[in-house]
C-alpha cells in the first residue's frame, strides 16, 4: 500500500524537463506484520534508498549509491530516518487528540524535496498528509504553514511560532537539497539519461480500436496526442503510464476509427529523450494480390508438369502392349544337331 502511494505521488507534479530529489515518510498506527514507519528517497523515479522501523537502517537502493557513498554517510543517514520516525509517532498521536478519534488505523506521511528546472530556477516542496488526505503544507515564501482543514489550525499556529525551524525548512529547500540533487545527478548520470520512446499503431483484426503504443521510454514524463488529419482527438483514451520490467515505461492511447474512414490518423509524441517530437503515421494494411497471382502460377505449372509426366507414362504403356520378342534360333539348332550324332 505504501509503495502504490508512492507511485502515485511520482505521477505529478515535477514538469518534464526538470530532476527532482523527493523523500517520502509514512508513519502508522501499529499493524500486525507492517512496519510502523517507512522512508524512502527518490532522484526523479529511481529510489535511492530505503528504511523502515523493523530494519533500523538507512540501505542503499541504487549501485552507484553504494559505490559512492562511504559508512559514515550511511550511519548520519540512518539517525536521520530514526528521527522522523519518532517524530511521526508523536504527531500521530497529537493529531489523534486534534481531530477527535481515539482509535483506528491512522495514517501520518510527509513528502518533502526539491526539482531542478532545465532553465535553473529550482522549486522546494515540503508537506503533510493525514489518513491519505493533504493537512499541512509549507509556504517557504511567507515562511508560514498552510492548511485546509479547521482543526489543523492548531497544528499551524504552533509551528509558525518556531521561527527557527522555519528558516532551516527554507534553507534546505533551496540549498542543501537542490546541491544534494545535482550530485545525485551526477553519480546516477548513467541510470538517469533520458531513454527514447518506440512508437507503433496497432489494430487487432476486424475491431474498430486504433491504438498507438509508446514504450521503452524514461523518465516516465510524455505527451501522447492522436490525431486525425493533423487534428487533436480530445475524445481519446489511454490507460495512464505504466512502468516495464527494466525501469522504463509505457503508454497506450486509442480510438474507435470508423473502417471506411480514409483520414490520415498520427501519433506525436514528445519526450525528453528525443530531439525533436515524434510523428508516426498510421499504415492501412491494403490486400496484395502477389500471393494470388503466385498461387496461381505455381498451380499452372504443376498442371503441366502433370499432364507431361501422363503423356510421357502413357506412351510407355502403349509400346509395351505392340511390341515382340524373337526367338533364340541358335538354341534350337544346337539341340537338333546334338540329337543327331546322339543316334
Amino acid at each position: 500500500m505504501i509503495e502504490l502511494t508512492v507511485l502515485v505521488l511520482l505521477c505529478g507534479g515535477v514538469s518534464a524537463d526538470s530532476h527532482s530529489l523527493r523523500y517520502f515518510h509514512t508513519s502508522t498506527t501499529p499493524i500486525p506484520g507492517l512496519p510502523e514507519f517507512v522512508t524512502v528517497g527518490y532522484v526523479d523515479e529511481l529510489q535511492i534508498d530505503h528504511y523502515d522501523s523493523d530494519l533500523k537502517k538507512a540501505v542503499p537502493r541504487q549501485s552507484w549509491m553504494a559505490e559512492s557513498q562511504g559508512l559514515d554517510y550511511w550511519e548520519e543517514e540512518t539517525q536521520k530516518r530514526w528521527f522522523w520516525e519518532e517524530d511521526g509517532k508523536v504527531n500521530i498521536r497529537n493529531v489523534m487528540k486534534q481531530s477527535n478519534q481515539s482509535t483506528g488505523i491512522h495514517t501520518w506521511q510527509m513528502m518533502c524535496g526539491c526539482e531542478l528546472r532545465d532553465d535553473g530556477s529550482t522549486e522546494g516542496f515540503t508537506q503533510f498528509g493525514w489518513d491519505g488526505k493533504d493537512l499541512i503544507s509549507f509556504d517557504k515564501e511567507n515562511m508560514v504553514w498552510v492548511t485546509p482543514v479547521s482543526w489543523g489550525e492548531i497544528t499551524k499556529n504552533k509551528w509558525d511560532q518556531n521561527k527557527a525551524r522555519n528558516q532551516y525548512w527554507k534553507g534546505y529547500l533551496e540549498g542543501i537539497c537542490i546541491e544534494w540533487l545535482k550530485n545525485y545527478l551526477k553519480l546516477g548520470e548513467k541510470e538517469l539519461r533520458p531513454v527514447a520512446p518506440s512508437v507503433s499503431f496497432t489494430r487487432r483484426g476486424d475491431s474498430n480500436r486504433l491504438s498507438c503504443v509508446t514504450t521503452g521510454f524514461y523518465p516516465q514524463a510524455i505527451e501522447v496526442t492522436l490525431r486525425r488529419d493533423g487534428v487533436s482527438l480530445d475524445e481519446s483514451l489511454s490507460d495512464g503510464i505504466l512502468p516495464n520490467h527494466d525501469g522504463t515505461y509505457q503508454t497506450h492511447k486509442w480510438t474507435d476509427v470508423d473502417p471506411e474512414d480514409q483520414a490520415k490518423f498520427s501519433c506525436e509524441v514528445d519526450h525528453s529523450g528525443l530531439k525533436e517530437k515524434m510523428v508516426v503515421f498510421y499504415e492501412r494494411k491494403s490486400v496484395s494480390l502477389l500471393p494470388i497471382i503466385v498461387g496461381v502460377l505455381v498451380a499452372f505449372v504443376l498442371l503441366i508438369i502433370a499432364v507431361i509426366v501422363g503423356v510421357v507414362f502413357f506412351k510407355k504403356k502403349a509400346g509395351e502392349k505392340t511390341g515382340y520378342n524373337q526367338a533364340k534360333t541358335s538354341d534350337r539348332g544346337e539341340s537338333s544337331s546334338n540329337s543327331s550324332a546322339n543316334a
